[in-house]
């Protein structure tokens, strides 16, 4: 996560995002209702589905980050549609205010960064279980894209491409002593 913050400093702006898109969806809702074009009324309806989405999605960062599960009540966690960006969203974004604005590049930036370092622990959690296990360790010397992945890895890294140096040398290097002696 960006260094600037602590997470109780991300966390307070995330909180401070939720409840900005809050007022921000009881607002276009009161103002839906003054709307009579059908055009306006889906576009409107279009923006406020995806208010309430981004705003599920700062309330399930700020849980997992606090460890607090009791604020993902009452959430539609489960919903498998997704919400499109709205056609009305650059407008929304251009009429923030220059407080709101930043808080909203703030609060992105923030769940951007804790997702990719949730990202990043997932899969090196799945990396050390596959390194254990011996099923896997063959599937992935059997699979081409795998082992190029993995060589790329070593190739580009000098503390491990040094070590593989030194492996492959030490193992070639008894392998010619075993042959002299055949």
């Amino acid at each position: 996560m960006d260094e600037n913050y602590t997470i109780d400093d991300a966390v307070e702006v995330l909180k401070a995002t939720v409840a900005r898109k809050a007022d921000e969806i009881a607002a276009l809702e009161k103002r839906m209702n003054r709307l009579r074009k059908e055009d306006s009324r889906a576009k409107t309806q279009e923006l406020i589905d995806y208010l309430r989405a981004d705003r599920t999605a700062y309330i399930t960062v700020i849980a997992d980050m606090t460890e607090d599960d009791s604020i993902l009540e009452g959430l539609d966690l489960d919903s498998e549609n997704t919400v499109e960006c709205p056609t009305l969203y650059d407008q929304y974004i251009n009429g923030l205010d220059a407080d709101s604005l930043e808080n909203e590049q703030d609060a992105e930036e923030i769940r951007a960064e804790y997702c990719d370092e949730v990202v990043e622990l997932m899969c090196q959690g799945i990396g050390e279980m596959a390194l254990s296990s011996k099923k896997l360790m063959k599937l992935l010397a059997e699979d081409e894209y795998a082992c190029s992945v993995i060589g790329e890895l070593i190739f580009y890294d000098d503390e491990l491409y040094n070590a593989f140096r030194k492996i492959t040398e030490a193992k070639a290097e008894k392998k010619a002593k075993k042959k002299k002696k055949d």
